[in-house]
């Protein structure tokens, strides 16, 4: 075998061993992408071990190529490890600190407006399990799809887990790729109902399909050069199911310093894809910037404004964010809540942050009190001989007071029962079997700690109207509203309510009332 004719083999067996790595691992072809680089460098590895072999056994290549070749593989591994390094933290630590600095401002917790009327009630664990029983409860769709995951949004000020059904395996989508996907489920995290919303024409790219209808695949084959965060499925205003998938760039040396600069949006049913720069992104986007890509730059902001050294010797004004996070929406948009501690003060809470993943922009509220973990222990303990698990908190602002609120669940990640803890005083425990219940409890425990609490026990609650009854009462409208999950009827006068008249079985409301053990309880629109 001649030498041409060698390395006329090599060349093709090289250019398919290329074309099924590429396909399968579908780097982006970007200088900044360490995914690139591993591609290189195993497709040069590949070829000198091609070279090696054929100068071995066929004698048709020289052993000095195939050396060649091994020494531009080791200066390309040198070159990728080099400037690895100089990419991280510790060449690099203030630098790394300044990511987040300009989107951070700081709040007094009487500006916090958190407070039991819109928080999610469920976890992602919780919501899951509800998905997951919707879907086990409808009989056409159950043996041919699964659900994997759930996405936190927020659904016109709601607080929502969205769920894509994915194909149950590769042949269940076989049968099923033409059609696509029936739809999504959707998890209201107030109310904890699931809902199965069908789709006309089917969801066509998703995570679980196959080949071209990959989702990755088909990003990856649209936008070979770019670098995608973690995709999440959206709705937008119509509740139309949408990928978005946030575009990377790396900001510090070549491989260090994540920063989203924008994002591609692609139409779960059509395929349809547009790229948006990042003050282009529609409002009704959620999730444009990672939870854990925000919680890494405040933990870098926290840990490395004064160095990387300081870090490790000495960590003078050294904090980071606890290990845990929940969202709580504020308008449209979905925020991280977390609390920041001092590292080494693992018991205690400095502060908590809230991050807003559309914007970026990062509100610090520096509160002194009990780390959020202490006060899941609080709220366990005080249902211990049930065995409940805490959720992760969220912070509310109750009686002006920073007050802690989680679930507590059963082994089958049911919520049973809710708990109140005091973040400043946090032996003030209150746990009840509802909302209302729980809140009435604690703040009687505030009353007897000496804080002063307002005398009308006022709440807020949220739900959809199931059914509606009207009466007359000398001469004026009375209408008895009845919300899904709740034994009680909610009276509203027309006097006080002007829009009652126009409410409808299966709209959502949101009321104020007092609380109450009645079965009909007077209450007001919100």
């Amino acid at each position: 075998m001649n030498k041409t004719k060698t390395l006329s083999i090599i060349t093709v067996i090289t250019l398919i061993f290329e074309y099924i790595i590429y396909y399968l691992f579908l780097p982006a072809l970007n200088i900044k992408s360490e995914g690139f680089w591993f591609f290189i460098i195993g497709i040069i590895a590949f070829v000198s071990l091609l070279l090696y072999a054929f100068s071995m056994i066929a004698k048709s290549t020289s052993v000095k190529t195939a050396h060649g070749s091994f020494a531009l593989l080791s200066v390309i591994l040198l070159i990728f490890i080099i400037t690895k390094l100089a990419s991280t933290v510790f060449f690099r630590a203030k630098t790394y600190s300044k990511l987040i600095s300009t989107y951070i401002t700081e709040h007094d917790f009487e500006d916090y407006s958190a407070t039991i009327g819109n928080v999610p009630l469920l976890d992602k664990d919780s919501a899951m399990k509800i998905a997951n029983r919707k879907l086990g409860g409808l009989q056409d769709v159950i043996s041919q799809y699964e659900i994997n995951d759930t996405e936190q949004i927020t659904v016109k000020g709601v607080p929502t887990r969205v769920a894509c059904l994915n194909h149950a395996g590769f042949f269940k989508w076989l049968s099923n790729r033409h059609s696509g996907t029936p739809g999504f489920i959707k998890v209201d995290m107030n109310t904890q109902e699931a809902d199965l919303v069908r789709v006309d024409g089917g969801i066509k790219y998703t995570k679980s399909d196959y080949f071209s209808r990959d989702l990755t695949r088909y990003l990856r084959m649209n936008y070979p050069t770019k670098i995608f965060w973690e995709s999440t499925l959206e709705l937008d205003e119509e509740d139309k199911p949408y990928w978005i998938a946030p575009i990377v760039d790396k900001t510090i040396g070549l491989f260090g310093g994540k920063e989203i600069i924008g994002a591609v949006l692609v139409n779960a049913i059509t395929g349809e894809h547009i790229e948006y720069s990042l003050n282009e992104i529609p409002e009704w986007v959620d999730n444009v910037y990672g939870s854990n890509l925000l919680l890494d730059q405040y933990d870098n902001y926290g840990i490395y404004q004064k160095g990387f050294w300081n870090s490790l010797i000495g960590q003078k004004g050294v904090r980071e964010t606890t290990s845990g996070y929940n969202y709580i929406p504020q308008g449209d948009d979905n925020w991280i809540y977390t609390g920041i501690t001092s590292v080494g003060k693992d018991e205690s809470n400095i502060g908590f942050i809230l991050m807003n993943k559309r914007t970026k922009e990062t509100h610090l509220y520096p509160i002194s009190g009990a780390e959020e973990f202490s006060a899941m222990e609080s709220a366990e303990g005080a249902v211990q001989h049930l065995e409940y698990k805490a959720t992760f908190p969220l912070l509310l602002k109750i009686e002006n007071q920073p007050t802690y609120l989680v679930s507590l669940k059963d082994s089958g990640e049911l919520v049973k029962m809710y708990g109140m803890i005091n973040v400043e005083k946090y032996q003030i425990v209150a746990t009840g079997n509802n909302i209302s219940e729980t809140l009435s409890e604690y703040k009687r425990l505030l009353r007897d700690s000496g804080v002063s609490v307002s005398n009308i026990d006022s709440i807020e609650i949220s739900g959809i109207v199931e059914n509606i009854k009207v009466a007359t009462l000398e001469g004026n409208s009375i209408y008895f509203i009845k919300l899904k999950n709740k034994a009680n009827y909610y009276l509203l006068d027309i006097l006080d309510n002007k829009k009652a008249g126009i409410i409808n079985v299966g709209d959502k409301i949101e009321l104020e009332l007092e609380e109450s053990n009645d079965d009909i309880i007077p209450a007001k629109l919100k």
